[in-house]
């Protein structure tokens, strides 16, 4: 079936993509800190008014990060079951739930409830609430079910985190707000195949990734983790827990290229890769 979203991403160039996204973006302001915006050509998506730091581009925009975007329709296909691990607002799980079609799945994973709540509904306000399953919890290695701490900071709910246990609360809440999140340790029963994984945890990769152990190594599904070597591991511990001897990520041209030590050691320090497994 033809996927008018899939053709435009690539079969377009870049800039032809981007400018036509942008000229079909539109938004209104509805109260309450809700902004409704039209995003990748069409889609229906709400946004907080007073988020700098990703509902910005929605409202303006209309798309993010274009070479994770390009990726998603390079190698997502119709009835694909994709799992969306920090969803955020629901950017990329829209744009899954666009091209599994109606045979395909999604399951999205967002702890903050706020989040979590305009996430729910730009899937359900786009028809995708028969296909996609949003799950308000965070995914975690830690078997005691117990709640855990979660950090948004001031305008920048994309960066919500898990509070570090030698962090002070008192002082995280003069630059946003601290509460507890619901966690979950296991989604086999979820799932009977897995095609695609996209991970964004802001930290909390390794965790993540040893929950998801089972799953990748059932279903060996590609694999795409936002990884910062500056946010407490290593990167011979993100090969170990990949078991792998080498490691690829998404560069900026949509392209799944080797990623080195030396790079880590001495390319956009403290910033992010897209680090890619399976493809």
């Amino acid at each position: 079936m033809s996927n008018a979203l899939r053709r435009l991403l690539t079969s377009k160039t870049r800039w032809e993509a981007e400018k036509y996204i942008t000229s079909q973006t539109r938004s209104q302001y509805m109260g309450q800190n809700r902004v409704l915006c039209s995003i990748l050509g069409g889609k229906k998506f709400f946004a907080f008014g007073d988020d700098i730091g990703f509902s910005t581009h929605m409202i303006f925009d209309g798309f993010w990060e274009y070479w994770l975007t390009k990726c998603f329709a390079d190698h997502i296909n119709e009835g694909d079951v994709v799992l969306d691990v920090g969803a955020n607002l629901g950017y990329y799980t829209l744009l899954a739930g666009d091209l599994v079609g109606q045979t395909g799945k999604v399951v999205a994973i967002e702890p903050n409830p706020a989040v979590f709540q305009f996430m729910s509904e730009s899937v359900a306000v786009n028809g995708y609430s028969h296909t996609t399953d949003c799950v308000n919890a965070a995914l975690t290695d830690d078997t005691s079910g117990l709640p855990q701490r979660f950090f948004c900071p001031k305008a920048e709910p994309k960066n919500g985190r898990f509070v570090d246990g030698h962090e002070i609360e008192s002082e995280l809440k003069q630059r946003g707000d601290v509460f507890d999140v619901e966690t979950l340790n296991d989604l086999g029963s979820r799932f009977d195949r897995l095609d695609f994984v996209k991970i964004d945890v802001e930290g909390a990769e390794l965790q993540v990734l040893n929950m998801l152990r089972p799953l990748l190594q059932k279903y060996t599904p590609k694999v795409v983790c936002e990884c910062n070597f500056g946010r407490g591991y290593a990167f011979a511990e993100l090969k170990r827990q990949l078991n792998v001897e080498e490691l690829f990520h998404l560069d900026f041209d949509s392209e799944i290229v080797p990623l080195t030590q030396e790079m880590v050691d001495t390319q956009r320090l403290n910033d992010d890769w897209l680090v890619c497994l399976n493809f």
